[in-house]
């Protein structure tokens, strides 16, 4: 009974592995290619070109304020 129970508990882990797999491969052939900032965000990392030049910003941003509003 207990090899029974393993087996399917291994074969409903092995399906958990499977789909995350699949919509991966999915989207990695159909999906759209994400844009600079997909999320909208506004932190200082999302500011700069990606891949990143060696100094991120030509001068060091000086940050006066919170969280900017969303678009």
């Amino acid at each position: 009974m207990l090899h029974v129970m393993s087996s399917a508990g291994a074969s409903i882990l092995g399906v958990g592995y499977l789909i995350p797999l699949a919509y991966l491969l999915w989207s990695l052939r159909y999906g759209q290619r994400a844009g600079p900032n997909p999320w909208g965000a506004t932190g200082l990392e999302w500011q700069t070109p990606s891949p990143p030049p060696t100094h991120n910003f030509d001068r060091t941003p000086i940050v006066t304020e919170g969280r900017m509003p969303t678009q």
